[in-house]
């Protein structure tokens, strides 16, 4: 049986995703970027990051690279394995990599769950210092020549999210402004039009473009947990991409496990092995959204047994990689 050190992306929803897989005998996961304890000792730990980068010379490298393990003992086990989120930390830093290597003699693979038009990945390093790179987008895959996978997603088995049945609201919204922060609008617009009771929360949003403050909430994130509550007391998620062409997303699997209906600007939903248009609305334009969709009483089911598990994806990488 391999043995696995995931080294996710610092974010309360990626102990969400791994949660089936955390605790195990043979996984370690580390969800930080260090254990590093005051703002100058890290500001100083990018600072030669940058420079062991562009210069290839170690500085302090095992000092600072001991605390990327946030006092988690590594085993000198046979059979390892470091899989790194595309968005950790550590997962670029060409020297991290050749000391888990050499010390370790472990594999590495790189778990991309964003397009390469959105977070920078460098080609060769991907290339020259992964075994396997893992995309959740199949042009990417075909690109780059990576393998292609689901997103990893788990059920919090003892979240509670109701007292009683019924919905709080109709749709439900979360997400960063970034470039779609006039297409959110257009849709909550128009939903509050038409009656459709709205939760939304937008944050990073540019003071100056902000609108309907006293329905909207601008002001901070969700606790992760708190956004899938409020996701699971709606009737339906909506998700708007930063860009055409660039899903699936997490809100997809968060449907699809949860059973939820979504509506989505994703034209290829359709390519989705769970797509059902009873169950997944896609929309063009806001005005083209069906308000028969959101109201319609029904309760969706996918069917999805295991293809987002973080244990099968785990089994995947063993099959290929021992």
């Amino acid at each position: 049986m391999a043995n696995f050190v995931i080294m996710g992306n610092a974010t309360e929803y990626c102990e969400v995703m791994c949660s089936e897989i955390i605790g195990r005998e043979n996984v370690l996961f580390i969800n930080k970027a260090n254990n590093l304890k005051s703002e100058f000792t890290k500001s100083l730990d990018l600072l030669m990051q940058k420079v062991n980068t562009k210069t290839n010379l170690s500085l302090f490298s095992t000092r600072r690279f001991r605390s990327y393990f946030c006092g988690v003992s590594v085993p000198g086990r046979k059979d390892i394995c470091f899989v790194f989120f595309d968005s950790n930390a550590h997962a670029r830093d060409k020297l991290f990599l050749k000391y888990i290597r050499k010390k370790y003699k472990a594999k590495l693979v790189l778990y991309v769950m964003n397009t390469t038009s959105s977070i920078y990945l460098d080609q060769k390093l991907c290339n020259n210092y992964y075994d396997c790179v893992f995309t959740v987008y199949a042009n990417d895959a075909d690109n780059y020549g990576w393998r292609t996978g689901n997103y990893i997603y788990s059920k919090i088995p003892d979240l509670k999210f109701s007292e009683y049945d019924g919905y709080d609201a109709d749709v439900f919204f979360i997400g960063r402004a970034k470039n779609r922060l006039r297409e959110i609008l257009a849709a909550y617009e128009f939903l509050a039009s038409h009656d459709i009771k709205c939760d939304f929360h937008i944050v990073d949003a540019d003071e100056k473009e902000k609108r309907y403050y006293n329905d909207i909430n601008y002001s901070k994130w969700l606790p992760y947990k708190e956004a899938l509550k409020r996701m699971y007391r709606s009737k339906c998620i909506l998700e708007i991409l930063q860009k055409q062409g660039e899903g699936p997303t997490l809100r997809t699997a968060e449907a699809i496990v949860y059973n939820k209906k979504i509506i989505t600007n994703d034209a290829k939903a359709t390519t989705n092995p769970f797509y059902d248009d009873r169950f997944v609305h896609i929309f063009d334009i806001p005005e083209n959204i069906n308000l028969s969709f959101i109201k319609e009483d029904i309760k969706p089911y996918y069917n999805c047994n295991g293809e987002y598990s973080a244990n099968n994806f785990l089994k995947r990488i063993e099959n290929i990689l021992f």
